[in-house]
């Protein structure tokens, strides 16, 4: 399976959440939205839960310091 592909094909979910419209609701970029309805089911419900806490770990991520190393310099002597 290439990483293109996702594991599931959500298109023949019957219930499952419009991908345009899951997107907007939690304001995703639209493949965010299909890899999050892809990991957890067709479950409205499930999807709902995914969402909420992708959007507080990126949240969370985007309020931390980087953690990129500094280039350390020797003092001038």
């Amino acid at each position: 399976m290439t990483r293109d592909r996702m594991s599931k094909d959500i298109e023949n979910w019957a219930d499952a959440y419009d991908v345009v419209t899951f997107a907007r609701k939690y304001g995703l970029t639209v493949q965010q939205a299909k890899v999050i309805i892809s990991s957890n089911g067709p479950s409205r419900h499930g999807c709902d839960m995914g969402a909420i806490a992708f959007v507080r770990a990126m949240r969370l991520r985007a309020s931390r310091p980087s953690r990129t190393r500094k280039k350390l310099t020797s003092p001038a002597q």
